[in-house]
């Protein structure tokens, strides 16, 4: 028995048809992109901005057929109401399918497209009320590679910055560039808090994954007039800022209290986080119909 709903190719299956053919690059390679998507509800939540990443995606990997957009959508919403739980992960993938052996592209080749739906287990309330802890990853992310800045199956970096933050009974394992600057988390994005503004690692600069939740974080900040700055961040500036918080689909906005065993200001959420996790909610209840936040 599972809990999570398969949709492959557009089609729901029973868990045991749920399987990938063994010649699928995805599977070989890591040739493919996934987003991670949040439904309130039966609300995929800023799946238009899911979509378009996922479309930059695979131009930039020259995976060509996939789906187009409002089919992946259609198929999307279909596995969200086939589910029917209150609040769930959705996560899609496209490979680019089965083909020729080996690196090459070279040849005909049919995406394959993979849409889990898995009921969504809220973190305890006390994650945002009292934060969370992370740790510096002992090894840097490669900025400069072609595929920094893309969702991509291949998560190895992700998996050992995650296993070190578990060791280390972290909620977050944090990734510093080869010029040694602040990037991201394995799971999310990282934002400061200093002197009454945020200040974001510039992600061309850093190679950081633009993250959906954190770019509304941002938008909701500057709705409110609090300003918005990137920047070159080092992890000296998580000893120097007021307040941290992680961003990410399914952890929302997460107060950062602590990094290794040094405190993020007064080792408690910040008043500027708390108004933004406030008005994230706000936004959740006003666009999300019929969604009541459960704790």
């Amino acid at each position: 028995m599972t809990d999570t709903l398969f949709s492959l190719n557009g089609k729901i299956v029973p868990e045991r048809e749920a399987v990938v053919p063994v010649t699928d690059r995805g599977f070989l390679y890591g040739d493919g992109l996934f987003e991670t998507i949040h439904a309130y509800g039966r609300h995929l939540f800023m799946l238009d901005d899911h979509l378009r990443r996922l479309k930059r995606g695979l131009g930039t990997m020259a995976i060509a057929g996939a789906p187009p957009s409002r089919t992946l959508e259609k198929w999307l919403r279909e596995a969200v109401a086939a589910a029917d739980v209150p609040e769930a992960n959705v996560r899609l993938t496209v490979t680019r399918g089965s083909g020729p052996r080996g690196p090459s592209v070279r040849g005909t080749f049919k995406p394959f497209v993979v849409a889990t739906v898995t009921a969504h287990h809220r973190r305890p309330e006390r994650d945002y009320t009292h934060g969370v802890k992370a740790v510096l990853a002992s090894f840097r992310r490669q900025e400069s590679s072609v595929v920094a800045t893309l969702k991509t199956t291949a998560y190895i970096e992700q998996i050992f910055a995650r296993r070190e933050a578990d060791a280390a009974g972290a909620d977050e394992a944090l990734l510093l560039n080869n010029a040694g600057l602040l990037c991201e988390g394995s799971a999310s994005n990282i934002t400061l808090v200093r002197a009454g503004g945020l200040v974001v690692p510039d992600p061309l600069l850093v190679g950081a994954l633009p993250g959906t939740m954190q770019v509304l974080a941002l938008k909701l900040a500057r709705e409110a007039g609090i300003p918005v700055t990137e920047a070159a961040l080092g992890p000296w500036d998580l000893k120097l800022c007021d307040e941290a918080f992680l961003t990410g689909s399914l952890r929302e906005i997460t107060p950062l209290v602590r990094v290794g065993h040094e405190p993020i200001g007064t080792g408690r959420p910040g008043p500027l986080t708390k108004r933004l996790i406030r008005a994230f909610r706000a936004h959740v209840l006003r666009t999300c119909p019929g969604y009541r936040f459960r704790r």
